[in-house]
């Protein structure tokens, strides 16, 4: 009966570890795909190079996800996920009153410019996502709003409806000026647009 109950904990232990140990690896693949899809593409980055960064096989792969809209979705949810976060970090750091402005300095930063893989999703991803097949869109939308509603606080507007139109203005016209920043070879030159934006946008949008 001992030997019994000792097998029976030995199966349970078995069965937990590989379910634990199934979770990390697809908690590692979302992690590295969230980052290599941001930085070269989720086009360019295919299932192979991702798995491999991972240390898994391409076969395993499917063990964790269906296809590969499902990983870019997902990647794209965690991105969406750990770009509201740090914004709100910025914001709840910044002096009374000034989080939008905080965001749009935090936004609009070398450093932010210099770093696609851990940035905004939709600056360095917002053409490949406006080409995706519609159902892969409307999954992505979900996190898309998630986003929003979180940074919604930080916009000023007297209703709803004027914060979301200030939202839809600044957001995406920032990430344009990401993206060429982005674009642009001269260090010097990529500095003075991100600082002409950053002046430009704190003025019309964080200023009373």
């Amino acid at each position: 009966m001992a030997l019994t109950g000792i097998r029976v904990r030995a199966y349970s232990y078995a069965v937990r570890y590989s379910k634990e140990h199934k979770a990390q690896n697809h908690e590692n693949i979302l992690s590295v795909a969230a980052r290599s899809f941001r930085e070269h593409g989720g086009d360019s980055s295919g299932i192979g190079t991702v798995m491999k960064k991972v240390g898994l096989t391409k076969g395993g792969f499917y063990r964790h996800f269906r296809s590969k809209d499902d990983l870019f979705v997902e990647a794209v949810a965690r991105a969406f996920d750990e770009m509201g976060r740090g914004m709100l970090e910025v914001a709840k750091s910044a002096p009374e009153g000034q989080a939008l402005r905080a965001m749009i300095e935090h936004y609009l930063s070398p450093r932010h410019a210099n770093s696609p893989g851990m940035g905004c999703v939709v600056s360095a991803l917002g053409p490949e996502l406006a080409r995706k097949p519609l159902s892969v869109r409307k999954r992505i939308e979900v996190s898309r709003e998630a986003y929003r509603e979180r940074i919604l606080p930080f916009v000023p507007g007297k209703t709803r409806e004027e914060e979301l139109a200030k939202f839809q203005l600044l957001f995406p016209s920032m990430a344009g000026v990401l993206t060429s920043a982005r674009m642009t070879l001269s260090a010097t030159r990529r500095e003075q647009l991100l600082m002409e934006a950053r002046n430009f946008f704190t003025k019309c949008f964080a200023e009373e």
